[in-house]
């Protein structure tokens, strides 16, 4: 079966930065069967999001849960049906466990993991450790099944060891395959700084059959100007499950 897969950082930096709703019909451009939205932090906008995106078709909806400090959360929607899978969550901090969500799309058998890895800072840095570990591990149980991982890892293929870049490069090494789109760029920076850290990861169960950044569509500019609505693309990919290997 093939799906089309989305992750999109909202850039909502847990209410620093004002909240865009109509953020909700440029995700509804991207015409992806499954949505994974990161650095989701609504306010009082929640519901009218949603309703955007289920007057539109995604219907299924999933959130993080919600912790007991602020935290920027997960949010998962999808044009057929999504349930929650069983998952031990991160217990170090609050932090982490809002910034993940994990789904099963029952109709193509395919376990999804919508993450972002919290930027905690050069305070944090045990914390990060910690985190990178726990997704190390989580990557490793679902290896042998039909899965994917998407979503903000604040790393690229280059990032330094002690900031994640060994354990996200043992995970590629180690059964899981990474989009790469031709052209474009994940992330853009205030001053004209790019980098590559919104991740499509695949299982061996699963194959890539195209990738792209999406900066603009639908009328609306998702980043890389100045009145973008995000400083982060989306990336999209289209992605085979194979039926014998679904479940």
């Amino acid at each position: 079966m093939r799906i089309s897969l989305a992750t999109w950082n909202l850039n909502n930096r847990v209410g620093h930065v004002r909240f865009r709703p109509d953020a909700a019909r440029a995700a509804v451009a991207l015409e992806a069967d499954v949505i994974v939205f990161t650095e989701y932090f609504p306010q009082k906008h929640d519901q009218e999001f949603r309703n955007v995106l289920t007057a539109s078709g995604w219907t299924s909806q999933l959130i993080s849960h919600e912790c007991d400090e602020k935290a920027n959360r997960v949010l998962i929607v999808s044009r057929s049906p999504v349930v929650p899978f069983s998952l031990d969550l991160p217990a170090f901090d609050l932090q982490f466990p809002a910034n993940i969500m994990a789904a099963s799309h029952p109709a193509s058998g395919l376990r999804i993991l919508g993450i972002r890895v919290p930027a905690y800072g050069a305070k944090g840095r045990a914390l990060l450790i910690k985190s990178w570990e726990w997704l190390e591990n989580t990557a490793a149980h679902l290896r042998g099944t039909p899965a994917v991982i998407l979503g903000d890892l604040n790393v690229q293929t280059s990032t330094r060891n002690a900031s994640g870049g060994a354990h996200f490069r043992r995970i590629l090494e180690n059964g899981w395959t990474r989009a790469v789109p031709a052209e474009g760029h994940s992330y853009y920076g205030t001053r004209g700084g790019h980098a590559e850290i919104d991740h499509v990861l695949l299982t061996e169960c699963c194959m890539f059959q195209s990738a792209k950044y999406v900066t603009s569509t639908g009328g609306y500019t998702l980043a890389g100007k100045p009145d973008a609505l995000s400083d982060h693309a989306a990336l999209v990919a289209d992605v085979d499950v194979s039926p014998s290997q679904a479940s």
